[in-house]
């Protein structure tokens, strides 16, 4: 499969380098030099300097012929402009954003863009998506009322147990992230303003936790 991967911080270099590891061709681009040397000698993909949603920096990384494109920079204008070109221009069959602020979920909500939030939580996420198809996140599921969603918590959660904050049958918690880590937590650990919230939610829940959840800047 032929990949191409924009921003090669700390979630671009890891996906770059599992990717690459599992034998398939891939492209990394940054628009620093430097950056390529997060990516070390286990690398064995291509690297192209230039801006993400240049269309020439694009073709010359091959999206063309690209059946993934992955916008993780760590800007949120580059990695929407980057995937609307993507999808638009060339087509490319799946491409993916990178999402540092919850606030702007409606956006890509509306111009149908897939997006990842987090960390860690971002390389794990799309290197399933992309390797073995088997999840899907930030959408509702055909058959049910389950989504899975995020949200920061205010003031009002803080030092609350991840017990309190889950709704049975309505609510669960799968990550959450907090100052650059994202954590699988159990049940007795305590939650902080300011934390991302990553979970499984079913409709009606919003009401039971509209007041932990801080409003969008």
């Amino acid at each position: 499969m032929h990949i191409v991967i924009a921003g090669i911080g700390r979630v671009g270099s890891e996906l770059a380098r599992r990717t690459s590891l599992d034998g398939h061709d891939v492209v990394a681009i940054d628009k620093q030099v430097g950056a390529f040397d997060r990516l070390g000698s286990e690398f064995n993909g291509e690297m192209v300097t230039g801006e993400a949603f240049d269309v020439s920096v694009l073709r010359q990384a091959g999206i063309e012929n690209a059946e993934v494109f992955l916008a993780v920079t760590s800007s949120d204008n580059a990695n929407l402009m980057a995937t609307e070109v993507v999808r638009r221009v060339f087509k490319t069959p799946k491409a993916i954003a990178r999402l540092y602020d919850p606030a702007r979920q409606p956006s890509y909500h509306a111009l149908g863009i897939e997006y990842i939030t987090g960390t860690q939580l971002i390389a794990n996420v799309l290197y399933e998506q992309v390797v073995s198809h088997d999840f899907q996140f930030h959408v509702t599921f055909p058959e049910g009322d389950v989504e899975i969603i995020d949200f920061t918590l205010n003031g009002q959660a803080e030092g609350m147990s991840l017990n309190e904050l889950e709704v049975r049958n309505k609510l669960r918690v799968a990550a959450v992230h907090r100052n650059g880590e994202t954590i699988i937590p159990t049940k007795r650990f305590l939650l902080a303003e300011g934390d991302l919230v990553v979970a499984a939610a079913r409709d009606g829940v919003q009401n039971r936790i509209d007041h932990l959840v801080q409003e969008p800047r």
